[in-house]
């Protein structure tokens, strides 16, 4: 009875996924998820009591991954310094971002495309503050002449911007883990060396 209840959960969480990932949350129904988990509506509530708790129990564990990769990547960047973080970006960036695109492609793309209407509707763009400030603070700083702050700044909120929409674009492209891998560290390379140029 219990491996039957887990199948029917696991069918409406397939189910919700695809719902959310092509309607956004404002626009899927807990009556099409149930009839594409091929359940009554009445019965979905015996798993999950709202919508909101549905989209909240797939959407809330990649969140976390996200905000404990980049507490690790700030810390481990201030712990190692600029130059031996680069060196080691593929380990201490790129594996962990290519692990959260082969486990929850799907799950990616709906926090940060499809979650109007939910805590997480401005999540991208606080993702970009976020790294365009961690960038500002720690590139632009160690440029040798700055002609304006405020320039700069803006170029770092479109590199920030640039970076997290190629990795976007590689879950809502997914083919398998080789090809997640190999696009992730020519994405970071271009962005390194894009970077790089600015102290030129």
């Amino acid at each position: 009875m219990q491996l039957k209840k887990e199948k029917i959960k696991k069918r409406i969480e397939n189910a919700a996924r695809e719902d959310f990932l092509e309607y956004g949350f404002t626009k899927t129904s807990m009556r099409n998820i149930a009839k594409k988990a091929k359940i009554s509506t009445s019965n979905i509530y015996n798993y999950f009591k709202n919508k909101d708790y549905l989209f909240y129990s797939l959407i809330d564990p990649v969140y976390n991954k996200i905000k404990n990769l980049l507490l690790n990547l700030f810390d481990t960047e201030e712990n190692l310094g600029e130059n031996e973080f680069f060196k080691q970006i593929s380990d201490v960036f790129a594996h962990p971002v290519g692990e959260i695109i082969k486990e929850n492609a799907k799950e990616l793309i709906i926090i940060m495309d499809r979650s109007e209407g939910t805590k997480y509707e401005n999540f991208k763009e606080k993702l970009v503050e976020t790294i365009e400030s961690h960038f500002t603070d720690s590139i632009v700083h160690e440029m040798k002449a700055i002609d304006n702050d405020l320039n700069h700044k803006f170029v770092m909120h479109i590199i920030a911007n640039n970076l997290l929409e190629g990795l976007l674009e590689l879950a809502k492209h997914y083919k398998n883990e080789k090809w997640v891998d190999s696009n992730i560290e020519l994405l970071i390379k271009y962005h390194i060396k894009g970077i790089s140029g600015l102290f030129n």
